[in-house]
Parts: structure tokens; sequence; C-alpha cells
């Protein structure tokens, strides 16, 4: 099923309705309340270094130095389950009490660093600041097709 993109009768808002994201792996595993320290290498974790191909072809990568097999700092690579598509009709239709119209558009993941076992919050300053400027050069070439408005 096309995931799609429906108005909020109260609020005006659109909001995603993506029924196929539910079969992703994983999902809201219950009966922890700590979560388990992450290791510093998982063979099965496609946001390793070193299992890049667990992944979608990638759009984007800023890597060390000149060369294009040089370690990278920043992964962009298309969602395996996608909350929207790329193809469909961009045009409303009224279902019952909503203005719906089909889910389209870009659903990427940014790896924000190849530390697997670090989160942003529990980075120094110095490493948090270079992995945001270079989320922020990662996501610039998307951001250079002007956005349709669509809604």
């Amino acid at each position: 099923m096309m995931p799609e993109l429906r108005q909020d009768y109260a609020t005006k808002e659109w909001v995603i309705i993506a029924t196929e994201r539910a079969k992703r792996p994983h999902e809201l595993v219950k009966g922890r309340s700590d979560p388990l320290p992450l290791p510093d290498h998982d063979p099965h974790c496609p946001f390793c270094p070193g299992n890049e191909h667990l992944t979608p072809g990638e759009l984007f990568a800023l890597r060390d130095g000149a060369s294009p097999t040089g370690q990278w700092r920043v992964r962009v690579v298309p969602n395996k389950f996608p909350a929207l598509v790329p193809d469909g009709r961009p045009q409303r239709s009224r279902r019952g009490l909503y203005l719906r119209m089909d889910g389209i558009g870009q659903h990427e993941v940014v790896i924000e660093t190849p530390e697997h076992n670090k989160t942003l919050a529990l980075m120094t300053v110095n490493k948090w600041q270079m992995s945001c400027g270079r989320i922020g050069h990662a996501i610039k070439p998307s951001m250079r097709t002007p956005p349709t408005n669509w809604c």
C-alpha cells in the first residue's frame, strides 16, 4: 500500500500514514528499561564501518582524504523502509473526513558518525560540532532542488 499524506481535520497539519513501515526489524522491543551498551562494532549492523554492503547504495559520503575509498565520516543512504515514495500523483482528494494525497518524497538515512557506539550526546563538543557540520554538508545537495508546495 502506498504511503499517504492526510490533513488532520482539527489542526489542519499534514501527517504521513505509512503502514509498510510496520515491517521494520526490531520494532519496539519490549521488556527492557535500560538499553544495552552498544559495541564498538556489530557485524550485523548496517551502520557500522565495514558493513556498507548491508545498506542500499550510498547516495553521498564524506570521507577522509581525497580518495573515494577513504574511511567515511558521514554517509547518506536510502531508507529500506521509507515513509514516502519517490513516484505518485501530487493531487489532493477527499476520503471521508480526510483531505489526502499520495505520500511522495524522499526518505533517506543520514549516518552521522562511524562511531557506532556513540550518540551525539556522548561525543565531545569538538566531535559533535564536526559531525553536525558534516551532516549539514551531506544534506545540502538535496536542498538544492526547490520544494514543490503540494499541500
